[in-house]
């Protein structure tokens, strides 16, 4: 099996992630955006829409899709900024909350699956390696569209 394309197989294996992932979220009735619960909540309500975006490497667009998605499953709301109307603060809803755990716990059993084998130590290296790759990649102007193209092996 070639291994000379690292985009390739990272497209193959965010495919599988994200097929399970949406497997064990099924009952949550969300199709996507579920890192973007997680977000939301670390920023505890004081995050932008644009801060948001910014944080998930997302382009403005892909970023509303989120946000509108979420919004019309109750999850997430859009709150003006008291000192800047132009400004609008991203909070979860209450009916969140338990969304929130359950793709938290979601991630924890996923990344347990697909680094099983691997000692702690090689885990966080992994991960580590992995935002370094995901840093130097990382355009110099804004964000790169988010597409929903699959790869077909």
């Amino acid at each position: 099996m070639p291994t000379s394309s690292l985009g390739y197989w990272s497209s193959v294996l965010a495919h599988q992630y994200f097929a399970r992932l949406q497997e064990k979220l099924a009952h949550l009735d969300i199709s996507s955006w579920f890192y973007v619960l997680l977000v939301i909540e670390e920023g505890a309500g004081r995050l932008s829409q644009q801060e948001l975006a910014d944080r998930l490497l997302l382009d403005k667009v892909s970023m509303t899709r989120a946000l509108d998605h979420l919004g019309e499953k109750g999850l997430v709301e859009r709150c003006a900024c008291a000192g800047d109307r132009r400004k609008y603060l991203v909070k979860l809803t209450p009916r969140a909350r338990p969304a929130v755990k359950a793709v938290r716990a979601a991630y924890e059993e996923l990344n347990d699956e697909a680094l099983q084998g691997l000692p702690k130590a090689a885990r966080t290296a992994f991960v580590r390696q992995l935002m370094a790759v995901v840093d130097n990649l990382r355009p110099e102007g804004p964000p790169v569209p988010v597409t929903h193209k699959r790869v077909h092996a």
